[in-house]
């Protein structure tokens, strides 16, 4: 190779070095320069907002499923709705904070209501996932001193899908409207838990649950329709996080026609 081939190579070498270099150390210095990523527990979380808030044009968008509760705290006016009024306000002949019943004494009244162990109950409930909510028909027993109440339903139905996803529901029950006086109806809120028939927890739900009434029906052994639950059935457990209910036919005593009681 000549010498002048050979110094033009080397220069070549040299260049491609520097540029290899070059790119390394701008890289680098990008890194030092970027800021790094703040931690979860300190990004910046959405502004709060009131129940009646609308979506704005400028908002950025939001994935099927998702709600504003995910990302804002919602604000609900607790001083001025009906409920509120039935329960702690001004209603009726009950000044603010009167006519409230012990809470001992809500909890007697709702087993009053909705029975005990071994006792039945046709609930609607109320199922949600993807912000679609789904109503069924459910049949509950209710444990008075765990405060759950117990269902059981057929495998691969579309309640148990959306609980699996989303445990918290809603059920009523409710004596048929006939007159005013005799209104009377339970509003119940909670979290649903799913066992199978190879669990203890199914074995505790039959021992509270109505599951002869089914075997009646069907004139076969208690025996025999317990094994059959749990082949083919899978156990909803319900812990009861808050319940409200009317009963006007309390209007004639000290108490206030609607009362709630709540967990904690």
């Amino acid at each position: 190779m000549s010498k002048q081939k050979f110094l033009i190579v080397t220069c070549l070498v040299c260049l491609l070095a520097l540029t290899g270099y070059g790119v390394q150390y701008a890289a680098e210095s990008q890194k030092k320069k970027a800021p790094a990523a703040k931690p979860v527990a300190e990004q910046k979380k959405a502004a709060g907002i009131d129940a009646t808030a609308k979506l704005s044009d400028t908002h950025p968008a939001i994935e099927e499923g998702i709600t504003c509760n995910d990302c804002h705290e919602v604000k609900i006016d607790a001083k001025t709705t009906a409920t509120q009024a039935w329960l702690y306000g001004d209603y009726m002949k009950w000044k603010a904070k009167e006519g409230i019943m012990p809470k001992d004494k809500v909890w007697e009244q709702i087993v009053k209501i909705l029975g005990g162990k071994k006792q039945k109950r046709t609930f609607v409930l109320a199922t949600s996932l993807n912000n679609k909510p789904l109503t069924t028909t459910i049949d509950c027993s209710l444990d008075p001193d765990k405060k759950v109440i117990y269902a059981f339903s057929e495998r691969g139905t579309g309640k148990l899908d959306q609980m699996r996803v989303n445990p918290h529901v809603s059920l009523n029950w409710h004596k048929e409207f006939t007159d005013f006086q005799s209104t009377l109806c339970v509003q119940v809120s909670g979290k649903a838990e799913l066992f199978d028939g190879t669990t203890k927890e199914f074995d505790e739900g039959l021992s509270v649950y109505y599951f002869e009434y089914g075997a009646e029906a069907q004139k076969i052994p208690a025996e025999k329709m317990m094994m059959m639950m749990k082949k083919g059935m899978i156990m909803t457990r319900i812990t009861i996080d808050q319940i409200t209910f009317t009963d006007n036919s309390l209007f004639g005593s000290e108490f206030r026609n609607r009362q709630r009681w709540t967990r904690n």
